[in-house]
């Protein structure tokens, strides 16, 4: 299967036991996670210097890409970060469940953590309800890093080709986010407001928190 049609060399296509995973953890809730709504796993791809070859990279080594296939219609996010925690490496998952398919990709920095060095997963970017045809994935760059940023930039929709540019976007689309989440609370003061000078004051607010955020809004373009 070639799902994403990725080059030959990088192709795995092996099967991934669940306790692979749950394994490796002693949080149970994971366990039981992958038993109620994991169908299957399958290692589809290897994106590694040697399969793709490019350069390898100064923060990622190697990225693999695992289609899972869910029990139902729809599906918890947050265990897969426990989940792609728990691997020493940069991943994409392929998510099925119904008729649909998203991808997701976390953004993972390196940590120790009493001494021991440890993954953690920083941000995860999911693009809900892809077409494979519409959709796909390209491999763009001549070093892993690179592959890596191309990749997430794709996922996100963020125009970021450095890790540092990804950071400065994610800190804007937040800012971005709880702007509109203001605009909201405004909106629906100044339905509520009886005075109409008030109405006024609140619209005068709104308008200003629109125009930042347009403002925001065109450096993440």
């Amino acid at each position: 299967m070639n799902l994403l049609n990725f080059p030959s060399t990088t192709i795995v296509n092996k099967p991934v036991p669940k306790n692979a995973f749950y394994g490796k953890s002693s949080d149970s809730s994971l366990r039981e996670f992958l038993t109620r709504e994991f169908e299957s796993i399958v290692w589809l791809y290897k994106l590694a210097p040697a399969t793709l070859n490019v350069e390898d990279g100064e923060y990622v080594h190697e990225i693999d890409v695992f289609y899972c296939r869910m029990k139902e219609n729809e599906y918890s996010i947050k265990p897969f970060s426990v989940m792609d925690e728990l691997l020493p490496r940069h991943t994409v998952f392929i998510i099925e469940y119904g008729e649909k398919l998203d991808l997701l990709m976390h953004h993972k920095e390196m940590s120790v953590v009493h001494g021991e060095q440890k993954w953690k997963c920083v941000v995860g970017e999911l693009k809900r309800d892809i077409r494979i045809d519409a959709d796909m994935l390209n491999i763009q760059g001549q070093s892993m890093d690179a592959v890596y940023n191309g990749l997430l930039s794709q996922i996100s929709g963020l125009s970021a080709s450095t890790r540092e540019e990804y950071k400065e976007q994610v800190d804007l689309r937040k800012q971005i986010e709880f702007l509109w989440k203001q605009v909201t609370v405004l909106q629906k003061k100044i339905k509520a407001e009886k005075q109409f000078n008030r109405q006024m004051e609140l619209s005068a607010e709104m308008r200003k928190l629109k125009k930042e955020i347009i403002v925001l809004s065109a450096s993440l373009k």
